[in-house]
C-alpha cells in the first residue's frame, strides 16, 4: 500500500471506531456540565446588566474555568482511554502497514479526536449563548462589576476575570484557549497511547489522572509550582496581571512548556513502538 493511504486508513478506521463508541454519550453530560457552571451564569449577568454576551465569550468561560478545565481532560481521557485498539485487526493493519505507517496513523487520528472534542464544546458554547456576534468583549463582562460592585469576586466573576479581558483581545483569548487546550490532551494521549505501548495500560490512565489532579490541587494553592504541570499552562488569564499590563508567567513559555512535553512523548512513544510486541490480543473484535 502507498505510504499515504496506509496512514490516512489507519487514522480512518481508529476515528470511526472512536466516534462510535458508546461512551461518546458523556460528552451530552460535559455540555451539561458547562451549561450549568459556565454559561446559565453568564447569561443572568446578562439579563441582569440587560445586555447580551458575544457569541465567544461562553467558550472564553469554559476554556478558563479551574473545574471545567479538570473535567474536559478527564471527560476526553475516558474517550481514548483504551487506544490504540490492541485487537486482530490491529495486528493486521501493522502487518499491511509497518509500525512507523501505523503509528502516525495512530497520531492523525488523535489529532482528529481532539479536534473534533473541542469544536464540539465550541459550538456547544455557541449555540447557548444567545450573544451577538462580534470580535469586542461585551459591556456585560467589561462593566457588570462597575455596576454591581457588591458582586466583584464571586464564582461568576472568576469564569471571565480582568486578568482575561483587561489584557487580550477576545479572539485572541480562544485561539490561545484552544491551542493550549489542543496541547494538552495531546501531551496526555502520548503518556496514554506510551503505557499501552508497554502493556501496562491502567498505569497509563493513572498517570495521566495524576498529572490533572496535580495541576487543580496546585492551581487551587496558588502555588508558583503550578507552572510545572500543564493545567496551569492551559489557562490564559493566570499569565497576566489583574490590572498591570504585565505578564505573570510568559505566554510563549507555556507553548514551550507543551511543545517539550509533547516532543519527549513522542520520542518514547516512537522507541515504544520500534519494540512493539503483539501478545495477549484479542484476534477478534
Amino acid at each position: 500500500m502507498n505510504r499515504a493511504r496506509c496512514i490516512i486508513s489507519v487514522a480512518r478506521t481508529e476515528y470511526l471506531r472512536w466516534v462510535t463508541d458508546p461512551r461518546v454519550i458523556i460528552v451530552g453530560v460535559l455540555l451539561t456540565f458547562m451549561r450549568t457552571l459556565a454559561v446559565e451564569p453568564l447569561l443572568e449577568r446578562a439579563a441582569k446588566f440587560g445586555g447580551r454576551l458575544n457569541i465567544l465569550e461562553p467558550f472564553a468561560a469554559v476554556g478558563n474555568s479551574g473545574m471545567l478545565v479538570m473535567l474536559m481532560p478527564c471527560v476526553f481521557l475516558i474517550l481514548i482511554s483504551d487506544y490504540p485498539k490492541m485487537t486482530g485487526s490491529s495486528l493486521f493493519f501493522v502487518k499491511r502497514t509497518g509500525k512507523t505507517n501505523w503509528f502516525i496513523g495512530q497520531l492523525l487520528f488523535l489529532m482528529a479526536a481532539i479536534i473534533t472534542f473541542l469544536m464540539v464544546v465550541v459550538l456547544g458554547s455557541i449555540l447557548v449563548s444567545g450573544g451577538t456576534i462580534g470580535t469586542e468583549w461585551s459591556d456585560t463582562v467589561t462593566k457588570y462589576e462597575a455596576r454591581f460592585p457588591n458582586e466583584a469576586g464571586s464564582f461568576t466573576s472568576q469564569l471571565l476575570p480582568s486578568n482575561l479581558y483587561n489584557q487580550i483581545p477576545l479572539p485572541l483569548a480562544v485561539l490561545q484557549t484552544l491551542a493550549l487546550m489542543t496541547m494538552y490532551l495531546f501531551m496526555l494521549s502520548l503518556i496514554i497511547y506510551f503505557f499501552k505501548l508497554i502493556h501496562i495500560q491502567s498505569f497509563g490512565l493513572f498517570a495521566a489522572v495524576f498529572i490533572v489532579a496535580a495541576g487543580v490541587m496546585t492551581c487551587s494553592l496558588k502555588s508558583p509550582s503550578m507552572w510545572a504541570f500543564p493545567m496551569a499552562n492551559t489557562i490564559v488569564w493566570l499569565h497576566y496581571d489583574e490590572i498591570l499590563s504585565r505578564r505573570v508567567f510568559p505566554v510563549w513559555c507555556s507553548y514551550a512548556y507543551f511543545c517539550a512535553a509533547i516532543a519527549i512523548g513522542l520520542a518514547v512513544n516512537i522507541t515504544a513502538v520500534r519494540r512493539l510486541q503483539f501478545y495477549n490480543i484479542e484476534l477478534v473484535e
